[in-house]
C-alpha cells in the first residue's frame, strides 16, 4: 500500500504559520497596550502629585502667578491623562481586533488538522484491511496446501 500522503499539507503548513503571525501580532498588540496602561498610571500619578503640590501652594499661601501656573500645569496633566486614555481604548481596539484574527487563523488550523487526522485514520484503517486480507489470503493457502498434503497421502 502506498503511503500516507496528505494532499493539503502545504495548506495546513500555511495555516501554521498564519496563526502563529496572528499570534505574535496579538502578543505585540496586548504589549503596546500594557505599556500605554503603564503610561495612563503614571500620567495619573503625575497629575495627582500636581495636585498635592497645589494643595500645599495654596496652604503657604503663594501669589496669584504661581497659583495660576500650578492650575494649567493640572489642566496640561489632565489634558496629556486624558490622550493617554484615548490612546488605550484605541491600542484595546486594536487588542480585540488581533485577538479575532488570531482566533480566525486558530479554527481555520484546526478545520484542516482534523481532516488530517481524518485521513490519517482512514489510511491506517485501509491499511489494517489490506494486511487482514494478506494474513486470511496466507491461512487460506496454509489450509488448502494442508488438505492438499492429506489428499497425497
Amino acid at each position: 500500500m502506498k503511503p500516507f500522503r496528505f494532499r493539503a499539507a502545504a495548506a495546513l503548513d500555511l495555516r501554521r504559520r498564519q496563526e502563529q503571525d496572528a499570534a505574535t501580532d496579538l502578543a505585540r498588540a496586548e504589549g503596546e497596550l500594557q505599556a500605554l496602561e503603564a503610561r495612563v498610571r503614571q500620567a495619573e500619578q503625575a497629575r495627582r502629585h500636581a495636585q498635592q503640590q497645589l494643595i500645599t501652594v495654596e496652604r503657604e499661601g503663594s501669589d496669584a502667578g504661581t497659583l495660576m501656573w500650578h492650575r494649567n500645569w493640572i489642566v496640561r496633566l489632565t489634558h496629556d491623562l486624558t490622550a493617554c486614555r484615548q490612546r488605550v481604548d484605541g491600542q484595546a481596539e486594536v487588542v480585540r481586533q488581533a485577538e479575532r484574527r488570531w482566533r480566525e487563523a486558530r479554527q481555520r488550523r484546526l478545520a484542516l488538522e482534523r481532516m488530517y487526522e481524518r485521513a490519517l485514520r482512514r489510511h491506517r484503517q485501509d491499511q489494517q484491511r489490506e494486511e487482514l486480507k494478506v494474513i486470511d489470503e496466507l491461512a487460506r493457502l496454509r489450509y488448502v496446501a494442508a488438505e492438499a498434503w492429506r489428499d497425497d497421502q
